[in-house]
Order: C-alpha cells, then structure tokens, then sequence
C-alpha cells in the first residue's frame, strides 16, 4: 500500500512540473481568443462527471447509479468551483468578469489537482465505500477517472483557449 500511495504522489508531482503556473509581475494577461476558460467549466464539468461517475459506477461495481452520481457531482463542485469562489473575494478584482478577463485562470493547475486530492477523492470514496465490491477498486477508480478526467481538462481548455503576457 505504501508504495502505492508514493508513485500517487510521484505522478503528481510530475503533473504540477507539467503543467506549471508562472507569475509575470507587472505585466498583463492579454487573451487572443474570445473564448475563457471559464466558458468551457460546464461541458468539461459534464464530461468528467459522466466519464467519473461511469467508472466508479461500474469498475468496482458500487450497485447505486444515483448514489455515485450525486457522490462525483459534489465532489466535482467542490473542486471545480472552490477556485472561482477563492477568487471572488480577491480585492484586486472588484467584478467577476474582470477575474475572468483578468490571467491565465486555467481550470486545471496545481491548485485544482490538490483540490482533487484534498477534496473530490475522500468525498466520493467516504460516501461510496461501504456500497463497493472492493475499497481497493473503489479508490483506484476514483483516483484513475480523476487522473483522465484532469488531463482532459487541461487538454481541452489549452487547446480552446489562448493568451499571452504582456
């Protein structure tokens, strides 16, 4: 078990060195298309819930659809929008279309894949574990549909939304 637990946090951190966050001091975001990160939340959102919910449901066979749908909506809302919310409190950024406009506000960056591991998987595994064939599978499904589901995002809002600093 322990050295499944090291090469999680192995691949993790190799997925926050992937995918990095830089900081531009005294510099701007300028976004070249019309289309933000944010736009792209509720198809994405929807995709990793249905690919999430399908492999917990049926990997290690947790019985109860509705059960495991609402589990991975509320852990994905956790962890989706905790972010946006952290951010609406941000005294730099008085509205919230000037903290959409305002960076690189990727949904996917260190910030999120701590989410996840902070939030998204101890909710869906605390609230499925006792209705699974096996808590080993229940957790590995868990952690692998998060780990697709993450890389998809990042995938996605990389390639449908592009910006520079200036």
């Amino acid at each position: 078990m322990k050295k499944r637990i090291t090469r999680v946090i192995v691949i993790t951190c190799f997925v926050l060195l992937i995918i990095p966050q830089a900081v531009f001091a005294d510099s701007s975001w300028c976004w070249l298309t019309d289309t933000r990160p944010f736009d792209i939340l509720p198809p994405v959102a929807l995709a990793t819930i249905v690919i999430e919910v399908l492999a917990i449901w049926l990997i290690p066979h947790t019985g109860k659809l509705m059960k495991t749908a609402v589990a991975v909506i509320l852990a994905n809302a956790a962890s989706f929008l905790l972010p946006y919310a952290l951010l609406l409190n941000d005294p730099v950024y008085p509205k919230f279309d000037d903290m959409l406009n305002a960076g690189p506000n990727y949904i996917v960056g260190a910030g999120f894949v701590i989410l996840t591991l902070v939030l998204e998987i101890p909710i869906v595994y605390n609230l499925l574990k006792k209705h699974a064939d096996s808590k080993k599978k229940l957790l590995w499904s868990i952690v692998g549909s998060n780990i697709v589901t993450t890389a998809m995002v990042a995938v996605i809002e990389r390639m449908v939304t592009d910006g520079y600093w200036v």
